[in-house]
């Protein structure tokens, strides 16, 4: 009988290895796939578009996960730190406002600090008017914006509800639309905004209008080249109201660390030794009130910088003693008459807000109500009495 021998046939064994060999390289591709995916985990981990440096560090590389805004790959566009579109559109004087705030919305979740920053920068020097802006529409980028921006923001909402300056279909030009002591605080709200962020994204834009308000507040719009009379002019064109004194001279009491506070101060000697005339001197010390109103005058320590609330009732400062900034007068230079010395209904009565200092009070400045005669006031320049 003839043996059978059976031999196990040699591919087989190569065919067991090449399968191992599978099995082991899957095992590794699957091990580094869990590995990148844990740190691009870690890499988006706790995001924030202002101060985060990951964030900045991604975006400056380009790297986006699936699409962006637009419906492109990332790698390209605003995805990718790159916001030409957004300096193309500050260069075009015929832009539309809104379509940069729109521009805003839709990419300052995912922009970086400095990119923020060049964003509000854009806006808030486009046009020729800051007031223009309808800050409104950034409510729902709130929360990526700078301390200063949100801060300046409530500043133009009050500039919106009641504006310091208006259009006057009349003379075809603005004129001031507030009372003399709304003017003042006014203009000082701005320069506590200057002391708390004196070289910030908002900074620019806010010393531009604490200028223009601060200046019509104490030279009443006077330009004598453009023909334009005292707006708190007296009996005739060519003298100031005297009771426009008692309004200056209780600012300056109540704001003496102010920079503001010591300009009034500094007017109110130049109205009383040149008897109220708007001559020479006068007209020297109102070309003066630049230099005198440059930003580097005015210290952290010397305004208060106290925050304003969204409803722009907590004017500090007004008054040393805590006492009605408007006194007991009834007459108020500025067009608005006063009720027992609160000035078209603002409550200066030296109430304390919670948490605030004796010295501080309540103006609610804002909202004000004005009627039909204060209007005509404010477009005729005269002071009603």
């Amino acid at each position: 009988m003839k043996k059978i021998l059976i031999k196990e046939k040699p591919v087989n064994t190569r065919k067991s290895m090449a399968h191992k060999a599978v099995l082991t390289a899957v095992c590794l591709t699957c091990a580094l796939s869990i590995s990148a995916c844990g740190k691009r985990s870690n890499t988006n981990q706790n995001k924030d578009p202002l101060t985060g440096v990951d964030q900045s560090q991604t975006n400056e590389s380009g790297s986006s996960d699936g699409a962006n805004e637009d419906g492109t790959e990332g790698g390209s566009g605003a995805a990718a730190g790159d916001y030409s579109d957004f300096d193309a559109m500050i260069g075009d004087e015929n832009t539309d406002p809104n379509s940069i705030i729109d521009y805003i919305n839709t990419n300052i979740a995912g922009a970086a600090v400095s990119d923020v920053k060049n964003f509000f920068k854009g806006l808030l020097g486009f046009g020729s008017d800051v007031r223009d802006i309808d800050f409104t529409r950034l409510e729902d980028s709130r929360q990526y914006m700078p301390e200063d921006m949100i801060a300046f923001m409530e500043l133009m909402r009050l500039e919106g509800d009641t504006p310091s300056m208006a259009m006057s279909n009349e003379e075809n030009r603005k004129v001031i639309n507030m009372t003399l002591s709304e003017m003042l605080e006014r203009a000082l709200l701005f320069e506590q905004h200057l002391a708390k962020y004196p070289n910030e994204t908002s900074s620019d834009a806010a010393a531009r209008l604490y200028e223009e308000i601060a200046t019509n507040a104490i030279s009443g719009g006077y330009d004598k080249t453009q023909g334009i009379e005292h707006y708190y002019k007296g009996e005739t064109n060519d003298v100031v109201d005297r009771e426009s004194l008692q309004y200056y001279q209780q600012f300056a009491d109540a704001n003496k660390d102010s920079n503001l506070g010591k300009i009034v101060a500094e007017y109110i000697n130049v109205l009383q030794s040149n008897d109220f005339k708007i001559n020479d001197t006068m007209e020297e010390f109102y070309r003066g009130l630049h230099d005198r109103l440059d930003v580097k005058n005015i210290s952290s320590t010397g305004a208060n910088t106290q925050d304003t609330n969204a409803n722009g009732t907590n004017n500090n400062g007004t008054n040393s003693n805590g006492t009605n900034t408007n006194g007991s007068t009834t007459v108020n230079p500025g067009g608005a008459s006063t009720n027992g010395g609160n000035a078209t209904g603002t409550n200066t009565n030296g109430t304390e807000n919670e948490g605030t200092s004796p010295s501080e009070t309540d103006t609610n400045n804002t909202n004000t109500a004005r009627n039909s005669d204060a209007a005509d006031t404010v477009i005729q320049g005269n002071i009603s009495k």
